[in-house]
């Protein structure tokens, strides 16, 4: 049988050698090998080399030394542009940046405080491994507190807060229209934060950012595979818009839980793109795959 990377190459296809690096397959059908194929198409830029990912131009100069390396670093950990499991220098990440140890120190310290960053003793500082609990719990907290917020911010809301989701809303159009999904995925964040505002529970922003973090994680790899509803989300942003803008509670709250989805529908979601499983399985901390009741 002709290996797997014979097959694109005689199809004219090259795939770099990460992805097979990643992903754990078997892939024996012309279906499949078409899939991987679009797949390889668009490389899925994940590094284990801190070097990759960081420059000094990945500091904003905003706030103190050790925000700014905790806002790099972050950034590079959620939008998975560092691998799972990546080891983390603070000799190599000081190089990248130009900074001393001691603010490196005091922001891994607190990407350790998020979980995002894991001690291993005798094996050093590495990115967190994906944690599929963590998962369901971050789309827990989203449901129940999201949906609360959005009856309450159709009862609170302002002509103001409508006139922000609106040209939030108008943005996200232009992202989608140009395919600038990081750009749509900013938005989004947006987007449910100004509900918030909009609800009086500004203070939950920072909480739910913390809280979500590893839905937001296994998000970012999805659009980096090409694995994405930007389409049916706009279309449940617009009806959580207009429930909010017509002052109606219980359309408001239906909207976003349908938006949301429940935590059980969402888990097993991860399962219906096997390449998505594969690579989530191959760099996380996951319960046997009976556990979601998959087979095969």
């Amino acid at each position: 049988m002709m290996p797997l990377t014979g097959k694109l190459v005689s199809m004219g296809i090259f795939c770099p050698p990460l992805i097979f690096q990643s992903y754990h397959l078997y892939i024996f059908n012309q279906s499949d090998i078409l899939l991987l194929a679009w797949r390889c198409k668009m490389p899925l830029e994940l590094s284990s080399d801190v070097t990759e990912v960081l420059s000094p131009s990945s500091l904003d100069l905003e706030g103190s030394l050790v925000d700014q390396v905790h806002k790099a670093l972050r950034a590079a950990i959620v939008e998975m542009r560092l691998r799972p499991g990546s080891a983390l220098s603070e000799k190599e990440i000081g190089a990248c940046l130009n900074v001393s140890k001691t603010p490196i120190r005091e922001a891994l310290i607190r990407l350790v405080e998020e979980r995002l960053v894991t001690v291993v003793p005798k094996s050093g500082t590495r990115v967190a491994l994906i944690d599929i609990e963590r998962f369901r719990e971050g789309c827990f907290a989203r449901l129940h507190i999201e949906v609360a917020a959005a009856a309450q911010a159709a009862t609170l809301r302002s002509d103001a807060h409508i006139n922000q989701m609106k040209a939030n809303f108008s943005r996200q159009h232009e992202a989608l229209e140009k395919e600038a999904y990081w750009d749509f995925f900013l938005c989004d964040e947006q987007f449910h934060a100004l509900i918030l505002k909009a609800a009086g529970l500004p203070g939950l922003i920072p909480i739910m950012k913390l809280a979500k973090v590893e839905v937001d994680r296994i998000r970012s790899l999805r659009n980096r595979l090409g694995v994405r509803r930007t389409e049916i989300v706009l279309r449940e942003h617009e009806a959580i818009v207009e429930a909010i803008a017509a002052r109606d509670p219980g359309r408001a709250s239906q909207a976003m839980r349908d938006h949301l989805g429940e935590v059980d529908q969402r888990t097993w979601a991860l399962g219906e793109d096997h390449v998505l499983w594969s690579f989530i399985e191959s760099v996380s901390k996951v319960p046997a795959r009976t556990t979601f009741g998959f087979t095969g």
